[in-house]
């Protein structure tokens, strides 16, 4: 009797004892992914087009790139989950270049062995969001870098697919500016349309900007953490209101140096808008950013922000260095 429940002990202990060190050994392998700003690295790509089975033509695979937010979101005993926000790519694709905004999770762990999953809600261009995923799969690089292929449909028949391989931006590649006293906001009829033009209100707050890329005309930044504050008028109350987003600032030239700054921001909880400045000629010698960005060019009904502004000194860089 003895012998008999001795043996059943060391079967369970038996099938036991593979899941215990199989989770073991997918929990050693989880290392916790720092939070803060991820940049896309040069490997990330862009495609569109048939997919197995389906005949149609398919694009060459064309470079993505950009930044976005992660931070921890939780443990549900097997995945260590992450928050993605302020999703910030840009795509070549011509003139102008495609945007790419949204948000989503990413989880990864696992039970016998360690298992990605990267899930995104994706605005691509002016098409309606889209679900884009992963799937469960095997990590496709080292963590806290981030490897990983998802599309909207599976890859089967039309489909978009972006291959996504990412890591931690180095605080030193990550450059903080502050705004200027002469930046303003303004909203209301412009040009030769018929309604009120509030007086420029004074904007404060900081930003950053992060290295993208550089060629021999173009030098590229993501510009992430837009907090920024401003007052709007109604009626006779005038109210502080938040300023939030993120975008792209490009200097440079051939000839002559011109830049461009392009914010996708939201006002006081408005809806998301995209501000553009277009290619200008520079409004003052980077690293100082001097120049206008509004939605519609001016045209009738807009809103028109100055964006004047300085990198901010710390303990260890002054600006030039930073740069």
């Amino acid at each position: 009797m003895i012998g008999k429940q001795w043996f059943r002990a060391i079967l369970i202990l038996a099938v036991a004892l593979p899941a215990v060190t199989g989770t073991a050994r997918a929990q050693t392998e989880l290392a916790a992914m720092p939070s803060g700003i991820y940049r896309l690295d040069k490997e990330s790509t862009f495609q569109r087009g048939c997919f197995d089975p389906c005949y149609c033509p398919i694009m060459a695979e064309v470079p993505v790139r950009g930044t976005f937010q992660l931070a921890p979101a939780g443990f549900d005993g097997l995945f260590q989950i992450y928050e993605i926000t302020d999703i910030n790519w840009t795509v070549s694709l011509g003139d102008p270049e495609l945007r790419i905004t949204g948000s989503g999770t990413y989880r990864v762990g696992g039970e016998f062995a360690l298992r990605q999953e990267l899930s995104l809600d994706l605005l691509v261009g002016d098409a309606p969001a889209q679900h884009f995923e992963s799937g469960l799969v095997p990590p496709g690089a080292q963590l806290p870098s981030l490897a990983a292929t998802i599309s909207a449909n599976k890859m089967f028949c039309f489909d978009t697919v972006i291959v996504l391989e990412a890591s931690p931006v180095p605080q030193a590649e990550i450059h903080p500016y502050r705004l200027l006293r002469d930046s303003t906001f303004q909203r209301g009829c412009f040009g030769t349309c018929d309604c009120l033009l509030m007086e420029p209100q004074p904007v404060l707050g900081t930003f950053a900007l992060v290295d993208l890329q550089r060629n021999p005309l173009f030098t590229e930044f993501a510009v992430v953490n837009v907090r920024w504050r401003t007052a709007l008028l109604s009626d006779t109350t005038e109210t502080t209101v938040p300023i939030r987003g993120f975008g792209m600032y490009t200097y440079g030239g051939e000839f002559a140096l011109v830049e461009r700054l392009g914010l996708n921001l939201t006002v006081d909880g408005e809806p998301m808008t995209h501000y553009d400045s277009g290619l200008v000629p520079v409004g003052a010698s980077f690293p100082r950013i001097d120049t206008s960005i509004s939605i519609d060019d001016l045209v009738c009904y807009d809103t028109l922000i100055h964006v004047d502004a300085w990198p901010r000194r710390n303990r260890r860089h002054s600006p030039r260095d930073r740069f």
